[in-house]
């Protein structure tokens, strides 16, 4: 049961940032401190990055809470390497650092979220 919970909770945030960065990229952007109208190609980004995760979103929505099942596996490597790249453009100061603060913890609270439902469906295996 808590698996469960876990995955549906990383799959809304997932559903909820992406559903944000498609919809409404300026909002997303103003959020990470980037203004998506003096740069249209960011806007274009973030709607990529959209469609990219509230297809993961759903993906996992769907997916049984099982060790054997590849999304949520991948779970950790997807959110790893969004934690990673995050930290790069905060080390770089690609984005305001407020905004970079924003992109890290919103990563890795996500990672984080990953390795507890990986944790949760390898314990619970009968």
């Amino acid at each position: 049961m808590a698996a469960l919970v876990t995955k549906q909770v990383l799959a809304g945030i997932r559903l909820l940032n992406g559903s944000l960065a498609l919809a409404a990229p300026n909002i997303l952007g103003a959020r990470l401190g980037i203004n998506t109208t003096t740069s249209p190609g960011l806007g274009y980004a973030l709607r990529l990055f959209g469609v990219r995760t509230v297809l993961l979103g759903a993906q996992l929505w769907r997916a049984p809470a099982e060790p054997s099942n590849a999304v949520v596996r991948e779970a950790v490597l997807i959110h790893g390497a969004d934690t990673a790249a995050a930290l790069v453009v905060y080390k770089l100061g690609e984005l305001p650092r407020p905004g970079a603060t924003i992109a890290v913890a919103i990563s890795a609270t996500n990672t984080a979220l990953a390795l507890l439902l990986n944790w949760q469906v390898r314990r619970a295996r009968p």
